[in-house]
C-alpha cells in the first residue's frame, strides 16, 4: 500500500524539498496534489481531493512514519467530510 507514492518521494525528495520546502505534501500516485502548511489542512485537502483513497501525507524532510485506516478502507468505519469541524468540543459530549 502506497508503494508508488513512498517510492516517488525517494527518488524525488531533493527537487520536492526545493519547489515546497518545508509543506505537508499530499501524494497521489506519482504526483503532487496538494502542498499545505498544516496537517489539518493537508488531511482536508486530501479529503476534498481524493475521498477514501490511499494518498501519502509527508514532509519530504520528516522521517518515514507509515500510517493507514484499514477500518476507514474497509468500510467499518466512515469518514463524513461533509460535517463541519469543531475545534471547540462543543456538542461532542466533551
Amino acid at each position: 500500500m502506497l508503494d508508488v507514492e513512498l517510492k516517488y518521494l525517494e527518488l524525488h525528495r531533493d527537487d520536492l524539498l526545493k519547489q515546497y520546502g518545508g509543506k505537508i505534501l499530499v501524494i497521489s500516485g506519482e504526483q503532487v496534489t496538494g502542498a499545505y502548511e498544516t496537517m489539518e489542512e493537508a488531511l482536508q485537502g486530501a479529503a476534498a481531493v481524493h475521498g477514501l483513497k490511499n494518498v501519502l501525507i509527508r514532509r519530504p524532510s520528516e522521517a518515514q512514519i507509515h500510517f493507514t485506516a484499514p477500518a476507514l478502507t474497509l468500510g467499518i468505519l466512515s469518514a463524513n467530510t461533509s460535517q463541519p469541524n469543531s475545534s471547540s468540543g462543543e456538542g461532542t459530549g466533551r
